[in-house]
């Protein structure tokens, strides 16, 4: 059994503090956290984390869905041990539910200059948004295609092996894992297929980065969902065997400005079927942010996002919405370096009502929700 988060948390710090007592360094960043190393810089121990807290409005509440919450989304601790700049052990920890939950907990070694061999339960690298740390989103939840993904789940954190490397202005990845893994539980494999992943990037300029990603792996009978941004399906699918994904990406980013997105495609290998209602999945984002005033540390930035998840020729037996799109339109407030307040005001649009009996969405085609998110890292 593993202890609870705050027991973790104290014996931790403990540990750290006896450290510097023998002459150890001790450092502090705020949101950065707590960092404590040798007189000579050969070896590091770090801890940070956070806490978000949301509030969920919904304006309608439909066949008896609560209206509005409140809730813990994620309350994380990171561990990362560095030694000689070669070698790194890295753990997080959630505390959110009942039980202490293994996020990540990954081993690297530089094998070569700028070459880096990982294993253990890692965060693949298909997706940037994916790879993009949940401190660091711009909007209160990913982009909902992408949540359809982890639900299956298919990305996320996954158990295995990833090598990478930074030649140039390159960055690339290839990854192997079971397939199966969630951030919120640790399955393990129970398929012999394995999952392969790989990224190449392409850093044009200090403001500009563009990439492209690939993805294989074979499927057991599984349900593919729209997903609002509350997790309610406006409609779900039955998939099975051998995909084939293609993803594209694109950054700039310079002074108050940024503008980014991401779209991917999958086809399914199996013919169309009962068993597999769906020939292509489709979704990605387009984002555009801009800081009013001052930056992550210290500011206020706007948010405006498009998202789409669609199914690409479905076999006769699906019933219900192929399309979803969604406007986000938003806010980031930074303090002080740990305090950030997020505001989104989401609108999802289907292009037919849902059929899922007794579902939040039976029967209509559209929601306005409001999310908030109030996360502190230290």
């Amino acid at each position: 059994m593993i202890e609870q988060p705050s027991r973790i948390g104290i014996i931790f710090f403990i540990v750290l503090l006896s450290l510097h007592a023998y002459g150890q360094s001790l450092t502090y960043r705020p949101g950065h956290g707590i960092r404590i190393a040798s007189s000579d810089n050969q070896w590091s121990l770090r801890t940070l984390g956070y806490i978000q807290s949301t509030f969920t409005y919904l304006p309608e509440q439909q066949n008896g869905v609560v209206s509005n919450e409140f809730f813990i989304r994620r309350a994380r601790l990171d561990i990362i041990f560095d030694y000689l700049d070669k070698y790194q052990v890295f753990f997080e920890l959630d505390g959110r539910g009942n039980r202490t939950e293994l996020v990540l907990a990954q081993v690297e070694f530089e094998y070569a200059r700028n070459h880096s061999i990982l294993a253990g339960k890692f965060i693949t690298p298909f997706s940037p948004e994916n790879n993009r740390s949940s401190r660091e989103l711009s909007t209160v939840e990913r982009y909902s295609a992408l949540n359809s993904l982890f639900l299956l789940p298919t990305l996320d954190t996954q158990y295995g092996i990833m090598i990478s490397g930074t030649p140039g202005s390159y960055e690339y990845y290839l990854s192997v894992t079971n397939g199966n893994g969630k951030a919120s539980d640790n399955i393990r494999e129970n398929n012999n297929a394995k999952d392969i992943q790989a990224r190449v990037v392409r850093e044009f300029s200090s403001a500009v980065q563009a990439g492209l990603a690939f993805h294989y792996s074979r499927e057991q009978i599984q349900t593919l969902s729209l997903y609002s941004h509350t997790f309610h399906p406006f409609n779900s699918a039955r998939i099975s065997g051998g995909r084939i994904g293609w993803l594209l990406d694109f950054e700039y980013q310079r002074a108050a400005v940024f503008v980014r997105g991401e779209g991917y495609q999958y086809r399914y290998q199996n013919p169309l079927s009962p068993q597999q209602q769906v020939r292509y999945f489709r979704g990605g984002y387009g984002e555009v942010g801009y800081f009013l005033f001052g930056d992550r540390t210290e500011g206020f930035q706007l948010i405006g996002r498009y998202e789409q998840a669609a199914y690409i020729r479905v076999h006769a037996s699906l019933r219900g919405p192929r399309f979803l799109h969604s406007f986000i339109l938003g806010h980031n407030w930074y303090k002080d370096g740990i305090f950030r307040l997020q505001t989104n005001f989401v609108y999802d649009v289907a292009d037919q009502t849902s059929v899922i009996p007794e579902s939040r969405f039976e029967g209509k085609h559209n929601t306005m929700d409001v999310l908030m998110m109030l996360q502190i890292k230290f």
